[in-house]
């Protein structure tokens, strides 16, 4: 099924392993020379500013091939401009099948054709469709597809794109179930996603990490929108055309009222327990999040002085948690992290100790040691040459 030379793709896979290896320490950089010499790669950048430059000129080639491609067919389609989309489409599938013969794998070109390929099918469905569910539902098709063959993480995102929309479209345009309970429909499927991943997570391939870390960030998130008070207002306003008086409020309000501060809570306590960064991250920021959805309706402070006890609080609690895990070696711990990359804060360390110290050059006429008669280089030494 995936796309690529098996040997190769294992062999990138170790070498990317033993880069951050070497990174953080435990190996040396001889062994990773060897490893590199030993087994050849894919073709791949691990830098995601070369990566995007890549990507664009992978998207001005497409566009060029497509600019050609359609000069040479126009004349025999009479007037069937429809069918021009999907022969985009193919020559994106053609050219990502080729990248991954010549061994490109995330290296930016073979992205440019992969996302462009599912893009012009999608709006080649579209155009000869008109059918969003249809759309949504090729969608769905199309990225799981190509991020099996690939092992291309943002195509997973986009089939999780299309499984929501395809459930969402049927809810809100054909009107399957009362849209009162798109909520909890969609956070129906944030489980059924999350629970996907927590399956595929430990016996899945290592190719295939990226795309379920992104599976994994995307249903947390989904879980906290689909119960965010903020959200479920907004969009019931917008979807179901609610008129609120003063005073009146959204059905099944104090639900969406807890869960909105419930859920960031959950993530956080239960991503320090099971120490997953990922869902630490999401927790903070959805909690961040849920302090704004409060003050976006109810104001119970000025803006200046809710900043003000709120970074008061944040130092408190950050000068607690410190002191209380910076002598931790295992588990919660405020120690260095072997496995992160230290250097650019290093470098910033010494650039801030640096800018604190005033350095003064010596001028010639300054100096205190003279030159000639013997002032300097001994005896017989004069200011000639």
């Amino acid at each position: 099924m995936i796309a690529y030379n098996k040997e190769l793709l294992d062999n990138t896979f170790l070498f990317n392993e033993a880069q951050h290896l070497k990174n953080s320490g435990f190996i040396p950089k001889n062994q990773l020379d060897g490893i590199a010499a030993k087994r050849p790669t894919l073709k791949n950048h691990q830098n995601i500013l070369v990566r995007i430059g890549f990507f664009l000129l992978g998207s001005f080639l497409y566009s060029s091939i497509a600019g050609v491609v359609s000069l040479m067919t126009l004349p025999f389609l009479e007037n069937q401009y429809k069918a021009l989309v999907f022969i985009y489409a193919i020559i994106g599938i053609v050219a990502s099948e080729f990248l991954a013969v010549q061994n490109f794998k995330s290296h930016g070109l073979d992205d440019a054709f992969i996302l462009g390929a599912q893009g012009c099918l999608l709006g080649a469905v579209g155009v000869a469709t008109e059918e969003p569910a249809v759309v949504f539902a090729t969608m769905a098709i199309v990225g799981l597809l190509s991020c099996l063959r690939y092992a291309h993480a943002l195509s997973a995102l986009i089939g999780c794109i299309g499984i929501i929309g395809f459930f969402g479209n049927l809810i809100v345009e054909e009107k399957m179930i009362n849209m009162s309970f798109l909520p909890f429909v969609m956070l129906l499927l944030a489980f059924i996603i999350y629970f996907i991943y927590f399956r595929l997570i430990s016996v899945s391939a290592v190719y295939y990490k990226n795309s379920l870390l992104l599976v994994q960030g995307f249903a947390l998130v989904l879980a906290y929108a689909s119960m965010n008070y903020l959200v479920v207002r907004e969009l019931s306003v917008a979807l179901m055309d609610l008129d609120l008086a003063p005073g009146s409020d959204i059905p099944f309000a104090f639900v969406f009222y807890g869960f909105t501060f419930l859920i960031p809570l959950f993530y956080i306590f239960y991503s320090l327990a099971k120490k997953d960064k990922l869902m630490l991250y999401v927790g903070l920021a959805a909690l961040g999040f849920s302090f704004y959805t409060i003050r976006y309706y109810y104001s119970v402070l000025p803006v200046e002085i809710a900043l003000i006890l709120g970074g008061c609080l944040l130092f408190a609690i950050s000068y607690f948690a410190i002191s209380r895990l910076k002598n931790n070696t295992s588990g919660i711990t405020f120690m260095p992290d072997r496995n992160e990359n230290n250097t650019v804060l290093s470098n910033i360390e010494v650039i801030m100790a640096n800018s604190q110290v005033s350095l003064k050059g010596v001028s010639a006429t300054e100096q205190k040691m003279p030159f000639g008669g013997g002032g300097f280089s001994g005896g017989g030494s004069g200011g000639t040459y």
